[in-house]
C-alpha cells in the first residue's frame, strides 16, 4: 500500500510588536509565542548609548565653555571625561591660571584674582599660578599668612621643592615673616641624610643656616655652612662672619672677610660689612676706606652711602652728614628699601627729624608704614624724647592702622621704654606685660628691648625680659650671653652656675664675656655662688686655651 505523505504544518502567523524588538507567533495548537529580537535590541541600545554619550559630551562642552570660563575645552576631551577627571581638572586649572596671568598683565586684577584662585584649586601643581596668587595675598590683600600657606602647599603638590626659583621664593617669604621654625622643618624634610652638594641642597642649607643664626643657634648654622661648603659663595662667607661677630669673635669676623677680598673683588656686601664692623670697633679710618671704595664703585647704591652716614655721625662730621642726608632723601624718595635703611639710621642715631621725614615720604609713596612708624618712635626714645615717643604712639592708636595689631607686642615694648623713661612705672609695667605676653616674638626683639633697658640702667627690667627670652629659646647664644651679663651686673648668683656651664659648652663662646665672668666671680660679691671655685677654674682654662688664638688675631 502506498504510504501517504503527512500533511504539512500550517504556516505560523508572525506579528511585529514593541517597535520591532519582538514578534508574536500562534502555534498549531493555538498558543501564542513571543520572541525577543536580541540582536536588534543590543544594536539599538548601543546606538542609543552612543547618541546619549555624544549629546552629553556636547552639553558638557558648551557648559564648560559658556559657564565655567573654560574656552580651551575640547569636544574630544568631553567624550572621555569620565576616564580622565583628574586630568580634566588640571587642564581646567592650568587654563584659568594662564588666563588669570594674562588679565594681571592687562590690569584686570579683580578677575585675575578670581581665576588664579580657581586655577590653583583645580591644578595644585601649577607653581607659576601659586607664586602670583601669593603675591596678590601678600601685597594687595595684606594676608601674608594665606600667601605662606599657598606657597607651602606647592612644595609637595607641585614638586616646588625641586624648582629652584619657587623654593627660593618660599624660603624668602618665610624668613621675611620670621617663620624660622618652618624653614628648619623644610630643610629637615628635603635635605638628604647623607650630605649631597647641589644647587637645591645648598639653597636649603643656606636658608636653614640663616634661620639658625636668627634664633641664635650658631652651632647648627655653622654645621650647615661647613657641610654644604657655603663659604664658596659670598652670602655664605658673610653669614659665617656674622656668626663669628655675634659670638664676640669680632677680629676673627673681620679677618674672614679681609682674606676674601681678592676672591670677591668689589663685592658690595663684603665692603659694606667690613666698613660696618670696623666702624663698630672704632676703627674709623678703615671703615671710611671700605665704605668709600664701594661708594665709588656703585654711587647709586644706598648701602655704602648709609654706611658713610654712620661714619660721619660717629666722627662728628655733621656737615657732611647733613649734606648726604639731603641728597639721599631727594634721590631715594621713591625707593622703599633705601628709605627704610635711612629710617634705621635715624632711629640708631636719635635723629627725630630725619625719622619723621622718612615716615612722611613713606606716606606719600604709599609704602608699608609699620617699620617707618616704629622707627620714628624708636628715634624719639634714642634721643631721650620719651614724651614725644608716647605722643606719636597715641596718634597711631587713634588712627588704628591695620598693621598695629600685628606689631602690638613691639609697639607695647616701645611704649614701655618711653613710660619708664618718663618715670611712669605704672604704665610701663602694663605695656611691658603686653610685650612679654606676645606669642610670635623673635629672640632678637627680646634682646633689642632688653638692651634698651640696660642702657637706661634698668637692669632688673632687662633681666626680666631676658629670662622670658631664655625660657622660649634656651639654646640662643646671644640671649644666654646677655642674661649672664645682666646677672653679673645685678650680682645675682643663684643661676650663674647653670648658665655659665651651658655657656662654656657653646662653640666658641665670647671671649669678652668669659673674661668678665672670670674677673667678677673672683670678687666677694659672688662668694655664695654654687660651685664657684670649679667655675673659676673652668673659665681660667678657657681663657688660657684661647689666649694664643686671640694674640694671633690681634697681631
Amino acid at each position: 500500500m502506498k504510504q501517504l505523505d503527512s500533511p504539512p504544518n500550517p504556516a505560523l502567523k508572525e506579528q511585529v510588536i514593541l517597535f520591532g524588538f519582538a514578534v508574536t507567533r500562534k502555534g498549531t495548537d493555538g498558543s501564542l509565542q513571543v520572541s525577543i529580537r536580541w540582536g536588534r535590541l543590543f544594536l539599538s541600545l548601543i546606538g542609543l548609548v552612543a547618541v546619549m554619550w555624544l549629546s552629553a559630551a556636547g552639553a558638557l562642552y558648551f557648559w564648560f565653555k559658556n559657564n565655567k570660563d573654560f574656552d580651551a575645552v575640547r569636544y574630544s576631551g568631553m567624550l572621555t571625561l569620565p576616564f580622565r577627571l583628574d586630568e580634566h581638572r588640571r587642564e581646567m586649572g592650568d587654563y584659568h591660571v594662564e588666563k588669570g596671568l594674562r588679565l594681571t598683565k592687562e590690569g584686570n586684577y579683580r578677575d585675575a584674582l578670581r581665576l588664579l584662585r580657581l586655577g590653583v584649586t583645580r591644578s595644585p601643581g601649577n607653581l607659576e599660578g601659586r607664586k602670583v596668587l601669593a603675591e596678590f595675598y601678600e601685597y594687595a590683600l595684606k594676608r601674608h599668612d594665606v600667601a605662606i600657606d599657598i606657597m607651602m602647599v606647592g612644595l609637595s603638590e607641585g614638586q616646588g621643592a625641586d624648582d629652584i626659583d619657587y623654593l627660593k621664593r618660599t624660603l624668602a617669604l618665610l624668613l621675611k615673616y620670621q617663620l624660622d621654625d618652618k624653614v628648619q622643618d623644610i630643610a629637615n624634610e628635603y635635605l638628604p641624610t647623607e650630605v649631597e652638594i647641589n644647587e637645591r641642597n645648598r639653597l636649603l642649607a643656606f636658608a636653614a643656616a640663616q634661620a639658625s643664626t636668627l634664633r641664635g643657634n650658631f652651632d647648627r648654622a655653622s654645621d650647615f655652612i661647613r657641610n654644604y661648603e657655603l663659604l664658596e659663595a659670598l652670602d655664605g662667607l658673610l653669614l659665617s662672619a656674622q656668626i663669628s661677630w655675634e659670638r664676640g669673635n669680632k677680629l676673627a669676623a673681620i679677618s674672614k672677610l679681609e682674606v676674601s677680598l681678592n676672591k670677591f673683588s668689589g663685592a658690595e656686601g663684603l665692603l659694606v660689612t667690613l666698613s660696618r664692623y670696623n666702624r663698630e670697633l672704632g676703627r674709623i679710618d678703615a671703615a671710611r676706606r671700605y665704605a668709600t671704595l664701594r661708594n665709588v664703585a656703585a654711587p647709586l647704591s644706598p648701602a655704602p652711602r648709609i654706611e658713610l652716614l654712620y661714619i660721619y655721625n660717629l666722627s662728628g662730621d655733621t656737615e657732611r652728614e647733613a649734606t648726604e642726608i639731603k641728597r639721599m632723601l631727594r634721590q631715594f624718595r621713591s625707593d622703599q628699601d633705601a628709605l627704610r635703611a635711612l629710617a634705621n639710621f635715624a632711629a640708631d642715631t636719635g635723629n627725630i627729624e630725619l625719622a619723621r621725614r622718612t615716615y612722611e615720604a613713606a606716606l606719600e609713596g604709599e609704602f608699608q608704614l609699620d617699620g617707618f612708624a616704629l622707627l620714628l618712635i624708636e628715634a624719639h626714645i634714642v634721643a631721650t624724647d620719651h614724651d614725644g615717643a608716647l605722643r606719636f604712639a597715641e596718634e597711631l592708636l587713634n588712627e588704628r592702622p591695620d598693621w598695629l595689631e600685628i606689631h602690638w607686642p613691639v609697639f607695647s615694648s616701645l611704649r614701655a621704654i618711653a613710660s619708664y623713661g618718663l618715670n611712669r612705672p605704672d604704665l610701663g609695667d602694663i605695656y611691658l606685660q603686653d610685650f612679654l605676653g606676645g606669642e610670635k616674638i623673635q629672640p632678637n626683639q627680646y634682646l633689642a628691648i632688653a638692651r634698651r633697658f640696660s642702657k637706661m640702667e634698668a637692669f632688673q627690667l632687662a633681666q626680666k625680659i631676658l629670662v622670658a627670652a631664655y625660657e622660649k629659646a634656651p639654646n640662643n647664644q646671644k640671649v644666654l650671653s646677655d642674661l649672664i651679663r645682666v646677672e653679673l651686673t645685678l650680682g645675682h648668683s643663684e643661676n650663674l652656675n647653670q648658665l655659665l656651664k651651658k655657656f662654656l659648652k657653646m662653640r666658641r663662646p665670647e671671649i669678652d664675656l668669659i673674661t668678665q665672668a672670670y674677673q667678677t666671680l673672683g670678687s666677694d660679691r659672688f662668694i655664695f655662688t654654687p660651685n664657684r671655685e670649679n667655675l673659676i677654674i673652668e673659665l681660667n682654662a678657657e681663657l688660657r686655651e684661647r689666649a694664643t688664638v686671640i694674640t694671633d688675631l690681634q697681631s
